[in-house]
């Protein structure tokens, strides 16, 4: 398989996945009472592990600039532990779940700060966006560490898992690069 279409399928891979994260958000924000089933429990710890599968096969895509993928394989190892913590132990995670969450939140956001910059420095114009959504996201995650209230808190971890899967899809919409493919004719004239 050539490099492009590993980096297209590792894009469209981390996007989807993202885009799964999102939609977790919303349902936990729309009913949270379904997210203390154990059904709900074993769907968010696999999403976990998935997430994490995502994103180690982005960090190993090795896409032109390496922007989007360039934490990943910390961010991915994170993630495949906490889904797998939470199939072993899923009572006993789900009280410093909603923690978890929020760190894993705040460091994502962290990461996606020097993303932003990085992203600066290689002359992207829309670098001000990645920025702003890892802003947002950190705010959040950092609201979901403080916050005591249950109710809040579920809510909150919903919205952190929303804008951290919309800032993820937009970060690697925004940050994927895949090599030009060389044009054959010109090669030819050579």
């Amino acid at each position: 398989m050539k490099r492009s279409d590993i980096v297209k399928e590792a894009r469209v891979i981390h996007v989807a996945v993202s885009a799964c994260f999102l939609l977790a958000g919303l349902f936990i924000m729309v009913v949270p009472e379904e997210i203390t089933t154990a059904a709900a429990r074993w769907i968010i710890g696999a999403g976990f592990v998935v997430m994490g599968i995502a994103r180690l096969l982005g960090y190993f895509a090795n896409d032109l600039y390496r922007l989007a993928f360039q934490y990943d394989l910390a961010i991915g190892a994170f993630l495949i532990i906490l889904g797998t913590l939470i199939f072993i132990y899923p009572k006993e995670i789900w009280s410093v779940l909603p923690l978890a969450v929020g760190f894993y939140v705040v460091l994502d956001a962290l990461l996606k700060f020097q993303t932003a910059f990085d992203a600066r420095a290689f002359g992207m114009k829309h670098w001000w966006g990645l920025l702003t959504a890892a802003v947002a996201v950190l705010l959040l995650g950092v609201a979901v560490l403080l916050t005591c209230v249950r109710w809040n808190l579920v809510w909150l971890v919903g919205l952190a898992l929303l804008l951290d899967g919309g800032e993820n899809v937009w970060n690697t919409m925004g940050t994927v690069r895949i090599r030009a493919k060389k044009n054959e004719k010109f090669e030819n004239l050579l």
